[in-house]
């Protein structure tokens, strides 16, 4: 047959499309195309999706350079491994129970929060601060408490209190007993405490 028009049709067993670029045409209007592509599979024409459940869920070519994958509520891969080449723009909150491995992490906000617990960071060199304002700063609550400072101008490294009258102190372990081998005082102009004296090296007074 050149043309056949049927109602409905059944067929029991096999269905084959014998030419290489096969077109199964969807809708009173024609709107919908499954094209066989000869050698890769099966072509969609234009931004159609392919649909799930209702509307809400779907794989679509939004554009010629797009691929959308949309769902109502979650979108679950269950693989053994997931391989992305690219570049990832997350939107909203990404959880990883299992930990993240990563080459290199490039944050554009301005915090690491930690809702709850100590964090911990574990290398197997070293572990270099680099802040180019030449500051560190420590808090409490958000309450600044202390700051490591590197004056550029007068080439001096500081370690400065932050609260009014805050002691500086160098405390440490002697044979298991932890003792404060030095104190600053800042009411008392940084006047210094040694716990032991002071014992000055050979050829010093």
């Amino acid at each position: 047959f050149q043309d056949l028009s049927i109602p409905d049709l059944f067929i029991d067993d096999d269905l084959t499309f014998t030419s290489d670029s096969a077109v199964i045409t969807f809708g009173a209007d024609g709107d919908t195309t499954l094209t066989h592509t000869d050698g890769s599979g099966l072509t969609l024409n234009s931004t159609n999706k392919i649909m799930f459940n209702d509307a809400s869920q779907f794989i679509q070519g939004s554009s010629a350079t797009v691929l959308a994958l949309g769902a109502t509520d979650e979108i679950d891969l269950t693989a053994t491994a997931i391989d992305v080449n690219g570049t990832m723009d997350v939107s909203g909150a990404v959880t990883a129970n299992a930990g993240i491995s990563i080459d290199n992490i490039t944050i554009d906000g301005t915090e690491i929060d930690l809702s709850s617990g100590d964090l911990t960071v574990d290398v197997a060199g070293d572990i270099i601060l680099d802040a180019d304002g030449g500051d560190i700063r420590f808090k409490d609550g958000g309450t600044e408490v202390g700051v490591i400072v590197m004056d550029d101008g007068s080439n001096t490294f500081i370690l400065k209190a932050s609260q009014s009258d805050a002691d500086i102190k160098f405390n440490g372990n002697d044979g298991g007993s932890g003792v404060t081998a030095l104190t600053l005082d800042m009411s008392a102009a940084g006047e210094a405490t040694f716990n032991a004296g002071i014992k000055l090296g050979d050829g010093h007074a």
